[in-house]
């Protein structure tokens, strides 16, 4: 059982440090370079969830349980081991975001390409197996060194004024998205975040309920407040011509920081790696540990052996050289499409068998993973995220459907036959 000792600033504290990492940043900051201040809609739609998590606070923390041991207490050990696995792939859309963003600041160092890769999954093995208790505080503060010196960066090329009018430039740049990628960020951000029990963890260790109602709605608002600062600085380096040449996107903020002073390249170039490398061996602790929870390593040797298949997992997504924000988003959807449904019907009460909860959440995953291998093979073309999420969410229902109907017909046989 998680102990429960955390005031609301620390809850708020402990949410946006969850929520603001590499991915965030790097992510964000390539975003905006091709569609300006509709770069802060990851960020913003991450706020959003955070909103309505301190909606539903209040029962997360009655609960005392993240949601596979929620649904592993409704429906048995088997509905626990899937989601806890389905866990495993959206957290590897967050790591293998951790490894585009330290790829983009080696490059920036000088590293060549091909080298890019294997010394950043050399690294990430390395760090995750580090007693993180301490290291991880000064990860974080890599991290914060960070966001100062972007706001530094920003004050410095005169672009306060684009922070500002953050809002209707976001009215105006988003209008260039399709909604299809509105539709699908949405869904895919705003479940995740509410049902994610890296986030739940936090309110369910809140001393009381109104801490944990007051430390999701603080986070939101400083989310909203951070989400425009990195879209805010690629739109203000871009009027500078900082940006130009860039070999690539994700490039963007490290290249902004790198430039903010005399002599800081080197120096902010190996904060922004160590940043990225506390960010993804968290990460890769935590699946390790999802991934534990289902094979059950018994010594040290398989544990490292279990902690270098999940950076190596990381590494393959990462090399596909989808955008940031699109790798994470395409493997929410797989979890969301299998996950959904199931969390639905809990929520409106509705009975579901355990077997025929271990089906739905199968036939989800199976139907959206298989549209996410065939784009990756080439087999399916053109945008299948919000294809992947209605094919794989319908079939998850059809499943819950056909269940809920026969157990109705069945009951009311029984009635008939008692009448």
């Amino acid at each position: 059982m998680i102990s429960r000792e955390l005031g609301w600033l620390q809850v708020a504290a402990l949410l946006v440090s969850a929520s603001y990492g590499v991915g965030f940043l790097f992510g964000s900051g390539e975003l905006a370079v091709t569609h300006g201040m509709a770069g802060s809609l990851y960020p913003w739609l991450t706020a959003l969830g955070m909103a309505l998590l301190a909606v539903s606070a209040g029962r997360v923390w009655m609960s005392r349980a993240p949601i596979w041991d929620m649904f592993g207490a409704l429906y048995g050990a088997g509905v626990k081991r899937q989601v806890a696995l389905l866990s495993l792939i959206w957290m590897t859309g967050v790591l293998a975001a951790q490894i585009h963003g330290g790829m983009a600041v080696l490059l920036l160092a000088g590293v060549p390409q091909s080298l890019a890769l294997p010394i950043m999954l050399v690294l990430m093995f390395g760090a995750a197996q580090l007693d993180l208790q301490a290291a991880s505080k000064v990860f974080s503060l890599c991290l914060l060194a960070s966001s100062f010196v972007l706001v530094f960066s920003l004050v410095k090329m005169g672009g306060t004024h684009v922070y500002v009018e953050a809002v209707p430039r976001f009215g105006k740049d988003v209008q260039g998205m399709s909604v299809r990628e509105l539709v699908t960020m949405t869904l895919a951000i705003v479940f995740l975040v509410v049902t994610g029990a890296d986030y739940q963890q936090f309110v369910i260790a809140a001393r009381s309920r109104t801490d944990a109602i007051v430390g999701c709605s603080l986070a939101a608002v400083c989310l909203l407040l951070l989400g425009a600062l990195p879209a805010s600085t690629v739109i203000a380096a871009q009027h500078t011509g900082l940006l130009d040449g860039l070999l690539s996107a994700k490039q963007a903020i490290p290249a902004i920081l790198s430039h903010a002073g005399p002599r800081w390249d080197a120096a902010m170039l190996m904060t922004l790696l160590a940043a990225a490398l506390g960010s993804g061996a968290a990460i890769v602790r935590a699946m390790t540990s999802a991934l534990a929870s289902v094979i059950s390593p018994t010594t040290a040797s398989r544990r490292a052996g279990a902690s270098l298949a999940v950076v190596l997992l990381g590494g393959i997504v990462a090399q596909r050289g989808q955008g940031i924000i699109q790798t994470m988003v395409e493997l929410n959807i797989v979890y969301v499409a299998s996950v959904a449904p199931l969390f639905i019907f809990q929520s409106i009460g509705a009975h579901v068998p355990p077997n025929a909860a271990k089906k739905a959440i199968a036939a989800g995953f199976t139907a959206a993973a298989l549209l996410y291998v065939g784009e990756w093979a080439g087999l399916v073309r053109g945008q299948i995220e919000l294809a992947s999420l209605g094919i794989g969410t319908l079939a998850s229902f059809a499943v819950l459907e056909t269940y809920r109907r026969k157990a109705a017909q069945s009951a009311c046989s029984r009635g008939h036959a008692n009448q």
